[in-house]
């Protein structure tokens, strides 16, 4: 039963669910596809009724699974996005930026500004005072502000 219903209404039914959808095809062929394993599921129902209930049967269910999923989706939060503002660097930028340091500067620069490691820490890594890794830090945030200064006076 459910092979005939899916040979002989399965476009009609798609056509139907892409005019639900306001022509999102992707989701209306979830809609047929959810319809038709609901039809698998109660296939002890569907074999009691006439084909033109089943028909009925199958309209109604796309239309109640595209109403459940619009309700779903209406009920998620709309996620908060951050405001980005011109001075803001990606990671990428940093990445390009320390590229240019020297190689000690980039290592402290990058692991306290993007791996959060504080200045005693990096100084017992290197094992060097704090208050030197601080005055290099502060040499590498010098250096990449020039860089990056130049870089955008020329365009890039």
């Amino acid at each position: 039963m459910i092979e005939s219903l899916y040979r002989d209404y399965h476009n009609q039914l798609l056509w139907y669910c892409i005019n639900l959808t306001s022509n999102n095809r992707a989701l209306a062929e979830d809609l047929v596809q959810d319809a038709f394993m609901r039809a698998l599921e109660n296939a002890h129902i569907l074999n009691d009724l006439t084909k033109a209930q089943c028909r009925s049967w199958l309209y109604k269910t796309a239309k109640n699974l595209f109403i459940d999923r619009m309700r779903r989706i209406n009920k998620e939060p709309i996620p908060q996005l951050e405001l980005i503002t011109e001075d803001d660097l990606s990671e990428v930028m940093v990445r390009q930026l320390c590229g240019q340091l020297p190689v000690e500067e980039r290592e402290l620069f990058w692991l306290r500004y993007m791996e959060g490691y504080n200045s005693s820490e990096l100084g017992r890594i290197y094992d060097l005072p704090a208050s030197t890794v601080r005055a290099r830090l502060l040499s590498a945030r010098k250096k990449i502000a020039k860089i990056y200064f130049d870089q955008k006076g020329k365009g890039e």
